[in-house]
């Protein structure tokens, strides 16, 4: 009896055992799949110091983020706050930043986002720069496709700036046969936004958010996730 009660119980446990599932999207370095990328690598120190038995899944963004308004996922990062895709939800504190970078030709005086009202400045197409900026109504946005479409309409004057970050942006500038005509100064951003987890409002949720801040503000005080508020400098070492 005790024997046909034990196999019964061991084939209900995977229905019994709720698993966590964080959704992630790719990101070039960052996140490329389930195994690789230095977020991906922050995020397995995470959960280890979490002691969560997480499933990680790799989708594209926009599948990711439906995914969690459908519940089917209980967190995901990255994240920044002007793509939340709700008021209620959770937030972990920030484990990077990522600096919003002016470029512009060699001799431009355009120099700090106030310098950019009155001016057309290129951007990408889905890209984030915070509200900061896009909210800014004297400020005219062009968009392209990609980096590589705004420094070559830089360059022919189509266009008085780019805003970009100092990761993708600045490859395209050290891509393009302009590397030495375009300027930038990627230790002062125009702005500087929080990078961080999102996860379910729920007692899930919460708990699970509460596990990766205690685990991300023991990394920070050991020196493996540096983050400087007034630069954006941003480093995660292992």
């Amino acid at each position: 009896m005790f024997k046909r009660f034990l196999c019964l119980f061991v084939g209900l446990l995977p229905f019994l055992v709720h698993s966590t599932d964080i959704g992630s999207y790719y990101i070039p370095q960052l996140v490329i799949d389930e195994h690789n990328g230095l977020f991906i690598k922050m995020h397995n120190e995470v959960m280890q110091r979490a002691n969560i038995d997480a499933k990680l899944l790799i989708q594209p963004t926009k599948r990711t983020q439906a995914s969690f308004n459908a519940g089917y996922i209980d967190a995901y990062f990255p994240e920044l706050y002007e793509n939340l895709p709700n008021e209620t939800v959770i937030t972990s504190q920030p484990f990077f930043l990522k600096r919003i970078v002016l470029f512009t030709r060699k001799g431009s005086n355009i120099k700090t986002l106030k310098d950019l009202q009155g001016k057309i400045v290129g951007a990408v197409t889905g890209y984030s720069y915070g509200k900061k900026i896009i909210n800014n109504s004297k400020i005219y946005f062009s968009y392209a496709k990609d980096d590589n479409a705004n420094i070559e309409r830089l360059m022919r004057g189509y266009i008085d700036a780019v805003i970009g970050d100092d990761a993708s942006t600045v490859a395209a500038v050290n891509n393009s046969p302009h590397v030495n005509q375009v300027e930038y100064a990627v230790h002062k951003p125009i702005h500087i936004l929080d990078v961080f987890y999102v996860c379910q409002n729920n007692k899930k949720g919460k708990s699970l958010c509460d596990a990766i801040n205690i685990a991300l503000k023991a990394m920070k005080k050991e020196g493996i996730i540096k983050l400087e508020k007034k630069t954006g400098s941003a480093q995660i070492q292992l």
